[in-house]
Parts: C-alpha cells; sequence; structure tokens
C-alpha cells in the first residue's frame, strides 16, 4: 500500500498542530505591575570545603498574578562568579524571559563551585555573590554565602544575624588550631572563658542583611556576664583579630566588622601581643567590665579605637592610630590606667583622648544627665596628632564628689586652645611635654610608622615603671627609657 502523504496534507497538518499550539498557549504578561515573591532571601552554602568540589541548593520563584510572567534571573557576579544559576532547564549566569505561569512557582538551582587551595585573594573565606530577579519594575534579590576555604566556622544557623554561643556550658573554650577561626555573624561568649592561644588568626566577616530593606550587619564578638578572651599572644606569635576580607585592597579599609564588645560585669579580659584591625571600633569596654591590654594595637577602626564606658581597663606598651574619631573616648566615669601608650590621631577632627564623667539620656544632652566619678592615671605615654589640642576633659558638676579625677606623668601631650578653658591643667600633668607639631617626634605619620624619629623629643623622657622592662616589639626599655609604645631603635 502507497503510503506517501501529499506535501498539501502536511501543510495542513503543521497548520493545524500550530493552530492547537497558539490555542494552548498562555499568554505572558510585560507589564511594569509585575510582582515577584522569592522563598528565601539568602541561600547558606554551610559545607566547609576541604578539596575541590560542589553543592546546590534552591529556592522558589513565585507569580502571585493570574496571569504568566517573564522574568530574567542573573547572578551579580557575572561570568566570574563562583556560582552557576539554572532555572527552567537553562543554565548560565543570566537567564533572560523566564516564564512563571499564571498562579504558579518556578524552582532556581544554584550550584557552587570551590577550590580551597586558591589564594584568598581568589578564594576568600566566605564567598558572596547575589542573585537578581528583575520581572517588570520589580526587583528580588538572593543573597548567596559560601564557606570558600579550609578553616574553623562560627557561624550562628544561616544566619548572619543570629547570635552563635560558642560556650555550650563549658567553663573554657581553648582557640589552638593552625587553621583560621572565621566568624559568621555575631559570636558570643557567655559563662566561658574564650582562650586564644599564641598565633591564632581570627577573622570576622560582616556582610548584607535581606529582610524587608536591605541594610549592613557587620559581624561582632561579644562576651556577656561571666564570659571573657583571654588572647595571649606573644612577640613572635602575635594574635590578630580582624575582617575578613585579605585582598590588598582591602588591607587597610576600616569599618569591615563591628568590633570585640564587652558588655556588662564581663571582667578578666586580657589582650596580650594582640591587633585589633580594620572595624567600626577596636574594644567597646560596657559598664563595669574590665579588660587588659598589653602590647596589642587596635588600629583603622572607622570609629573609636578604645572606648570604656563606667568601666575599667589598664592600657601598657601598646599603639592605638588610624582611626575616624577619638582613638581612646573613656565615658560615664570608671578607672582608667595608660603607662608606654601611644595614641595617634592624625587626619581626624577628634582628640586622641576624651575623657567625661557623664551620659546623656538623649541625643541633644537636653534631658536627664548621668553621671559617675573618673580616675585615670595615664604615665610615660604620647597623645599626638593634627589638631591643636589632642585631649578633652569633659567635666560634668550637677553633682557633689562626681568629678574627674586624673594625674598625667611625663607624656608628651599636644594641647593649645584647650588652656584657656583649663588653666590648670599642667598642675596635673608631671614633667610633661606641649608637643607643638612641628618638633620631630616620629620617623613618619604618613606611613604610619609611629617609632621615634632619630631626634625624637620624647626620647629619655620617661621613668621606670616596675613590671613593664620591655616595648611593643619586645625591646629591652633603657634605664631612662622614652615616651610611648616603642623604645627608640636609635638608643639600641
Amino acid at each position: 500500500m502507497n503510503m506517501t502523504i501529499s506535501p498539501f496534507k502536511i501543510a495542513l497538518l503543521f497548520v493545524l498542530a500550530s493552530l492547537l499550539y497558539s490555542c494552548a498557549r498562555e499568554e505572558v504578561y510585560m507589564g511594569d505591575d509585575i510582582e515577584i515573591t522569592t522563598s528565601r532571601d539568602t541561600i547558606m552554602f554551610d559545607t566547609v570545603f576541604t578539596e575541590v568540589g560542589s553543592a546546590t541548593r534552591s529556592f522558589k520563584l513565585y507569580n502571585s498574578k493570574n496571569k504568566a510572567v517573564a522574568v530574567d534571573i542573573k547572578l551579580q557576579g557575572g561570568a566570574s562568579s563562583f556560582y552557576r544559576i539554572n532555572a527552567d532547564g537553562i543554565t548560565g549566569p543570566e537567564i533572560n524571559d523566564v516564564t512563571i505561569q499564571a498562579d504558579d512557582s518556578l524552582y532556581v538551582f544554584v550550584e557552587v563551585f570551590i577550590d580551597p587551595d586558591q589564594p584568598l585573594s581568589i578564594s576568600p573565606f566566605v564567598v558572596e555573590d547575589q542573585v537578581i530577579i528583575t520581572g517588570g519594575n520589580d526587583q528580588d534579590i538572593v543573597q548567596l554565602e559560601s564557606f570558600g576555604q579550609n578553616a574553623n566556622y562560627v557561624f550562628g544557623e544561616r544566619d548572619i544575624t543570629a547570635i552563635e554561643d560558642i560556650c555550650n556550658e563549658l567553663s573554657e573554650v581553648i582557640w589552638n588550631d593552625p587553621k583560621p577561626y572565621v566568624i559568621y555573624g555575631i559570636m558570643a561568649i557567655d559563662q566561658c572563658d574564650l582562650i586564644m592561644e599564641a598565633g591564632t588568626n581570627v577573622y570576622v566577616h560582616g556582610g548584607l542583611v535581606i529582610g524587608d530593606s536591605l541594610s549592613y550587619n557587620p559581624g561582632r564578638i561579644v562576651t556577656l556576664n561571666g564570659g571573657s578572651i583571654k588572647a595571649n599572644g606573644t612577640v613572635n606569635n602575635p594574635i590578630t583579630i580582624q575582617g575578613d576580607r585579605l585582598e590588598p585592597e582591602f588591607a587597610d579599609v576600616s569599618g569591615q566588622w563591628f568590633g570585640i564588645l564587652l558588655t556588662n560585669n564581663s571582667v578578666g579580659n586580657t589582650f596580650s601581643h594582640t591587633t585589633i584591625k580594620n572595624g567600626i571600633y577596636g574594644i567597646l569596654a560596657d559598664s563595669s567590665s574590665h579588660v587588659e591590654i598589653d602590647h596589642s594595637q587596635l588600629i583603622n577602626s572607622s570609629s573609636i579605637g578604645l572606648f570604656g564606658s563606667h568601666s575599667s581597663a589598664n592600657v601598657s606598651n601598646s599603639l592605638i592610630y588610624s582611626v575616624g574619631s577619638y582613638g581612646v573616648y573613656w565615658r560615664y566615669g570608671g578607672q582608667y590606667n595608660m603607662n608606654y601608650t601611644t595614641v595617634a590621631s592624625y587626619g581626624v577632627p577628634a582628640e586622641a583622648l576624651r575623657m567625661e564623667n557623664y551620659l546623656c539620656t538623649d541625643p541633644l544632652c537636653l534631658g536627664e544627665i548621668r553621671s559617675n566619678p573618673l580616675m585615670t592615671t595615664i604615665s610615660n605615654s604620647i597623645l599626638a596628632g593634627s589638631s591643636r589640642d589632642e585631649i578633652l576633659i569633659d567635666e560634668f558638676e550637677g553633682a557633689d564628689l562626681v568629678t574627674v579625677d586624673f594625674t598625667i606623668n611625663n607624656t608628651l601631650i599636644r594641647i593649645d586652645e584647650y588652656l584657656e578653658t583649663r588653666p590648670d591643667f599642667f598642675d596635673n600633668c608631671n614633667n610633661c611635654i606641649n608637643f607643638n607639631g612641628t618638633d620631630p617626634l616620629f620617623v613618619d605619620t604618613d606611613e604610619n610608622n609611629f617609632e621615634l624619629d632619630s631626634l625624637s623629643i620624647a626620647e629619655s623622657k620617661s621613668i621606670s615603671i616596675n613590671g613593664i622592662n620591655d616595648d611593643l616589639l619586645g625591646r629591652m626599655r633603657s634605664s631612662v627609657p622614652d615616651m610611648g609604645c616603642y623604645e627608640s631603635q636609635f638608643k639600641m
């Protein structure tokens, strides 16, 4: 039997098929008022990669319209991203005109490919990107986070806003692993001691949080009542606590994470041979907390280096510089001692040291003012910077016996206009030097080299203090020591 189909019949079948397809296909709505929602605003790949590997997660897009809509889906990082997306069977860094049927949803699959052996400049501790979904005038963002290196990660339930308590009913937690510790979000130390042994490297991740609005929530380290940090670095094996962006261009960028917060009644905190850098703050010591700081550096803070509020602190052989506000700020009273410490405040209109015995309860200080006595002793230190006054003592005298009681010995301070307000300042400043801003002092402030110049006016102007025999770098102090955290290298 001849089964040949004529060209006409073939054409007729094609037309009929086309008509049937056109009837079955729903018209795609392309208006500006498309509304797409996502099942998740953040996807966390919590796999710690120890070798080259990949992982896949997914989320859903919801179309609430009673018409089919078309959306574009793309990775912000484009072709260079560590991630790939797949939607409706199409893979790529960008997928255009994806149809979501009326009152329906669509799966978007996300895969990450990690090689932890690549350097941190290429594969950082936390690998980030965003999936951007656009339909009409509507745009949604899904944040992507992955761990990119073999490290010890501390994170709270895939959520940068979660607080992760590391104590877990232990009396102490010891960090001594040669691999770095990476904090993702907020780490709390509650009812235990966190002991950081010499050589520990800690990186704190700050990142975007996508909720009702897009905001930045920097990571932080918090000690609660009964919790403390004991950072036991040495000259040869110091401890470093900093942000997790280690690309060269981020080396000196401040504000990458919040800082270390010592909350109410947190005592026993010690930082020895420790560098804390690139945060919003260095250390904040809150009400009734106590901290001991020696041979340490608080640097590149976008706000305050060391902030104490009705707390107590002992600081020695330490360096504070490159801050966006005060180098040291003691507020609402407290008890503070500072020996052989250099606070360099260059390029900012704020004092190296500010002291207050009060606390305002409103931003304009028009309401209730609370006060507490503030007592401080400063010896063999340097408070210098580019302003004409690098110290300010703001004293509220509204209550009896609530004063600022200060004694300063053998210290270099830049002070000028403030003497008009407090002409008796040098009555409490024994053997001090008033720095005029031009005499030789540091090697190179532009390069943040605060070693003493060969002709420095701070050389051999201190007195020995029992128990403090070396400088920030471990060099022995002479019998007639220098001011500040460094013993002059030209005396060695």
